[in-house]
Formats: C-alpha cells, structure tokens, sequence
C-alpha cells in the first residue's frame, strides 16, 4: 500500500495571522507616536501592497524592513484556524507523513505555536526562510518554498511513487505543488479567496473552503 505526504503552507492555510499582523501595526503607530488607521484599513490587500512595494512609512520606519517582526515577535497572538488541529491529529494517526514549509521566516516561534496547540508531534520537518543558511531574503517565495520542500521530503523518507498533497493560499503554493508533480489543493482561507478555480490556468487541482477539509480529502483517497 503506498504511504502518503502532505506538504503544508503556514500563514493563511495553518495561521491565522491578521490579530499579530494588527497588533505589529498598533505597536509600531504607537512607538512612533502617529495615530493608526481603522482595523478594517490595516488588514486590507491596498494597505499590505503598500507594504510590500517599500512605499509605507509608519513615522520614520519603512514597515517593509520591519515585517518580519511579525513572524518572530507575535506569534503568541497568532491561532489556528477552526479544525486545523482536529485534521492534523487525524492525518498523523493515520500514518500520513506531515511537513510545514514557509517562504516567510520564524521556524522557533512556529514550533511553539504548534506546541501549544498539542500538534507540534503530528510533523516532521517544520521549515521557514530561516533555514535558507543566510540567503533568505535573496530568494523569491516559490524557489524558497520548493528547496524547502525538497528537503523536507527528503528528511521524511518520502519515496518516489507515494502520494504527495502540496497545500496552501497563494500562487506560489501551486507552483510549489506542480514542480514536485503533486496534487495540489488550494485554500480559501487567508489569500485564497483570489485563487483561481480548479481547472483554470494557475488553479488548484482541488479547492478546499479550509485546511479543516484536509482530512476528509486526502483519507478518502
């Protein structure tokens, strides 16, 4: 009988990060003593494009050099989705071979995170861009997802011919789950709401409302 692998996105698919993602925002308006805009701004794709492109300043810092404090310092304010540690639970204890990477850093703070939810058993390797041995930054999410995931797999023992699940929120996700010839299986949760429909071009090949469905999927195969 072939065994089975899942390889996991975090935030978005695992994590749900908008209250550290908010409070980093609040702590960061209030160091620099400028009044922050509504949560409903804060937490809008406008306001993380802003972000991302180096545009945002928060008093004198750039919120993009700062990000990663996200990740590292609020994690205690992060939570897993509903059912995401009821199908973890069910996958491991059915002998399913589990591992985590992310294109963001915090792989010490993702580990306690899932200690305290009583899941962190249910993996093997849990890996983020600070395991990319100092040249994180310098790499583009999927490339940083897939040298991730290739040792992960190799750290579990997975054999060519075992049936391999890729899962997660964004595009780099599916492109993940194509270089590695795996069913793809994408999330509304988190980014996911922009993903395109099974069958489309960049699409998943299943779309899931959450991670929560994982278990039915993946054991009724």
């Amino acid at each position: 009988m072939r065994g089975t692998t899942v390889v996991l996105d975090r935030d978005g698919t695992l994590l749900d990060f908008y209250e550290m993602f908010h409070r980093f925002v609040l702590d960061l308006h209030e160091r620099q003593r400028v009044t922050p805009p509504s949560r409903e701004e804060i937490l809008g794709f406008a306001y993380w494009t802003e972000i991302t492109s180096g545009r945002l300043r928060i008093g004198s810092v750039r919120v993009r050099d700062r990000v990663d404090e996200v990740a590292l310092r609020y994690m205690e304010h992060g939570r897993l989705y509903a059912g995401v540690p009821a199908m973890l639970t069910a996958l491991s204890g059915a002998g399913v071979r589990l591992a985590l990477v992310s294109s963001w850093v915090g792989t010490e703070p993702t580990v306690s995170l899932f200690e305290r939810y009583g899941v962190r058993a249910c993996f093997g390797p849990v890996l983020t861009r600070d395991d990319l041995a100092g040249r994180g930054t310098e790499t583009v999410d999927a490339d940083c997802k897939t040298e991730l995931a290739r040792r992960a797999l190799d750290d579990l023992g997975h054999p060519p011919g075992d049936r391999l699940y890729v899962v997660g929120d964004t595009p780099s996700d599916m492109v993940l789950g194509r270089r590695l010839d795996a069913v793809t299986v994408g999330v509304r949760t988190g980014n996911g709401g922009t993903l395109p429909d099974p069958g489309a071009p960049g699409g998943p090949d299943v779309l899931l409302p959450s991670a929560a469905g994982l278990a039915e999927l993946v054991l009724g195969n």
